[in-house]
């Protein structure tokens, strides 16, 4: 009885499958053929090579490695069929060169019937980048744990030098103004945790449900928290957007976005006349734009420093309590991949521009 040899046409991998499945089957990786020929390459590497898969199909590995002969070394690695990360310097592009982590094996239990080997990349510069911003991360956390707690024992020691002046009185001749001390530091000790919590909470409702929103809520928010905290001689908000049934955007988030900001605006010195606010809303190329003036409202030099950083460091929350809800703002922009600037036109003049991508253009029902 003869027994006919298997078809293996079906098991094997055709180039065209492999520059279409591949590159998002295998992250982090190169596909090349036994010679070490490029195949295809997932596009998180192509990024950081700078290159096309059409710039570097069928060149050997040899070409981003120039002088050296990677290729030869990696076959000797391949011996076992498989090798572990080992490093490397690719360079770029733009001849930049880069240290790379590669570690590979056959496509395949029987290499010569796919005849491809996959080779795992890992930019190591890129590591190490991320981990020295980690490590800045943490130093500046720390930072502001020890001026944190140094700042809220404070009102704690005055409260318990208090209490031991309650337990040695000799009568209770100061006992109200005492108490009025204690109440009055408790307050401040109260405050200051509150700031702290409501910073690390002022996104927590990112995953919230994304309704359409209604401008015209939106507006008569705003307006109440204007007259519960401060009072304005002129407000306007002025739409080039549909004031109702807007979709695409987080509501809860837009929401306390504005009457964060609009919170920080309220907590600033005031000149005696001519205080103004006015709102600008535009939708326009899949964006909603948002553009916040206010005048007659100071901020100090200092505060204007701490406000253009573009990422707000948590120690300045200590210094100027005042941008609490500045801070808490740009918190919330970030969960909305929001753009968010500010541009002082004067001592008492601001201008703020936020633009968020509207995800869902299809149905946002443009003006």
């Amino acid at each position: 009885m003869n027994i006919s040899e298997p078809d293996i046409s079906s098991r094997l991998i055709s180039s065209e499958s492999l520059r279409q499945k591949l590159p998002t089957i295998f992250l982090d990786s190169m596909v090349v053929d036994l010679q070490f020929n490029i195949n295809v390459i997932s596009q998180n590497v192509l990024d950081f090579l700078e290159f096309t898969n059409e710039e570097l199909a069928g060149k050997s590995i040899n070409y981003l490695s120039r002088e050296e002969d990677i290729a030869q070394l990696l076959q000797k690695a391949l011996s076992a069929g498989y090798f572990e990360e080992r490093q490397i310097g690719f360079y770029t592009k733009s001849n930049r060169l880069i240290t790379i982590g590669i570690s590979g094996f056959y496509l395949g239990l029987i290499s010569d019937i796919n005849g491809r080997i996959i080779l795992k990349i890992r930019n190591i510069d890129e590591v190490q980048l991320i981990n020295q911003q980690l490590q800045q991360k943490k130093a500046e956390l720390d930072k502001f744990i020890y001026r944190a707690a140094h700042d809220l024992r404070g009102p704690l020691a005055t409260m318990q030098g208090l209490l031991n002046l309650l337990r040695i009185r000799e009568d209770n001749s100061e006992l109200d103004r005492i108490l009025q001390l204690l109440d009055a530091h408790a307050q401040k000790l109260d405050e200051r945790l509150y700031h702290m919590v409501y910073l690390a909470q002022s996104d927590d409702e990112d995953n919230a449900p994304e309704n359409s929103i209604n401008f015209n809520v939106f507006e008569t928010l705003l307006r109440k928290v204007i007259e519960q905290n401060a009072f304005v001689d002129f407000l306007e908000f002025h739409y080039s957007a549909p004031r109702e049934n807007l979709k695409g955007v987080n509501e809860v988030l837009l929401k306390s976005l504005l009457t964060n900001l609009l919170l920080y605006l309220l907590s600033l010195p005031k000149s005696k006349l001519n205080n103004q606010i006015f709102f600008r809303l535009l939708v326009e190329q899949g964006e909603l734009s948002i553009t916040i003036g206010a005048h007659g409202f100071s901020v100090e030099d200092a505060m204007r420093k701490a406000m253009r950083q573009e990422e707000f460091i948590y120690t300045d929350m200590i210094h100027y309590p005042r941008l609490l809800n500045f801070f808490a703002a740009q918190k919330i922009a970030w969960k909305l991949n929001a753009r968010m600037n500010v541009h002082f036109l004067s001592p008492e003049k601001q201008r703020i521009s936020i633009s968020i991508p509207v995800m869902d253009v299809q149905q946002m029902g443009l003006l």
